[in-house]
């Protein structure tokens, strides 16, 4: 029977099924009815908390991929501390196979849609940061998505990913989080001592 509206736990159980659905279908292929059905609820639920589909997408980012105030916590310490907790922080989500699940399906329907590529981005930038500071959480998070899509599909070395809790994936990855943390990505790299242009051998 479908919930009545309102009823205790109807949200939660519409962005459950969202989220399963985004997964599973895409965000172009993903309908309101199909939710609904998937939630127990009538259609008419959904629109009473989410004014649109679009809107029921960014309700299920920020839900399901929550980054931005621990960047901005990262981005604010940046020490090599800061981007290890960084890490352990996202491989959580990783080891949870329905977060997990859940996070490729944003990925997915960001993909299909530019609209909902733009509200993924939007999700992943705290306010307020500097333009040098979203450089530096757009290259994190790219090399997050990388790392956790190579995972899912099984290319990583298995040394790297046979922990539960992902140790020795963090250690491999913490200089290179920790290196976007403090580096100024606008710059260009600086020459090492005795290898700039022009130099003679013998100088």
């Amino acid at each position: 029977m479908a919930e009545s509206r309102g009823a205790p736990g109807s949200r939660r159980a519409i962005m459950r099924s969202a989220a399963d659905l985004f997964a599973e279908l895409g965000y172009r292929n993903t309908s309101l009815r199909a939710v609904a059905a998937e939630a127990g609820c009538d259609p008419a639920l959904i629109a009473h908390y989410f004014a649109s589909k679009e809107a029921l997408y960014d309700a299920v980012v920020v839900e399901t991929v929550r980054p931005a105030e621990v960047f901005r916590e990262a981005i604010g310490r940046r020490d090599p501390e800061a981007a290890e907790w960084l890490l352990r922080h996202a491989v959580t989500d990783w080891g949870d196979p329905v977060q997990r699940r859940r996070i490729l399906g944003v990925l997915r329907s960001a993909l299909d849609l530019p609209a909902a590529r733009e509200r993924l981005s939007q999700s992943l930038v705290p306010e307020g940061i500097a333009r040098v500071d979203e450089i530096r959480l757009a290259l994190i998070s790219s090399l997050l998505v990388g790392v956790m899509t190579s995972r899912h599909m099984g290319l990583m070395p298995t040394e790297l990913t046979e922990n539960d809790d992902s140790t020795e994936l963090v250690r491999a990855l913490t200089p290179a989080v920790a290196a976007f943390l403090t580096a100024d990505p606008t710059r260009g790299p600086r020459s090492l001592p005795g290898s700039g242009r022009g130099s003679v051998a013998g100088d």
